[in-house]
């Protein structure tokens, strides 16, 4: 779906919406110098990883562990010179009408060098293959990255978050 949102001059928001016809995709063109491998990354990369975009991982590696078994398909993109992981991105759901994107990170000193372009490649190729028919595929990104999912046929819509938050004690 694509949507626009249009405010008046009263204050009032108007919303046009609807479906995208066929859009161009984006074709990665990667450096030899990176392996894109279909696995989930280990504790130590996801963790490293996180921190090398100032992410805070969880310190508890059965929490790592459960993100990381939680995923249906993952794709890793790690240096040919020295076999270091600089980069991941996870995708979660149902295996029928949900799928969701979870951590593309791409190591800070690899951005801009089309390393997250050829994992969301290798998300959106999986998901041609494997997903039904009519599946919805949603992520969550930060500010002024719309336009990289954008190439990926992703468009703004509007959703509802809620997150958990417990004490010190658990509760």
């Amino acid at each position: 779906m694509a949507q626009y949102t249009v405010r008046e001059i009263n204050g009032h928001f108007l919303h046009f919406a609807g479906v995208i016809s066929e859009r161009e995709k984006s074709i990665a063109i990667l450096s030899q110098d990176v392996n894109i491998i279909e696995r989930v990354p280990s504790v130590t990369e996801y963790r490293n990883l996180c921190s090398s975009v100032g992410w805070s991982p969880s310190s508890d590696d059965y929490m790592i562990k459960a993100i990381l078994a939680a995923a249906i398909f993952a794709v890793v993109a790690e240096d040919a010179v020295n076999g270091e992981t600089i980069g991941c991105a996870l995708l979660l759901g149902d295996h029928a009408s949900f799928y969701y994107v979870k951590d593309v990170i791409v190591r800070s000193d690899w951005q801009r060098k089309r390393v997250g372009s050829a994992l969301m490649q290798a998300l959106t190729e999986w998901l041609e293959k494997n997903a039904a028919d009519n599946a919805l595929v949603s992520l969550i990104t930060g500010e002024g990255l719309e336009p990289f999912y954008q190439q990926f046929g992703f468009a703004q819509a509007f959703s509802m978050l809620r997150y958990i938050h417990r004490d010190e004690k658990g509760k």
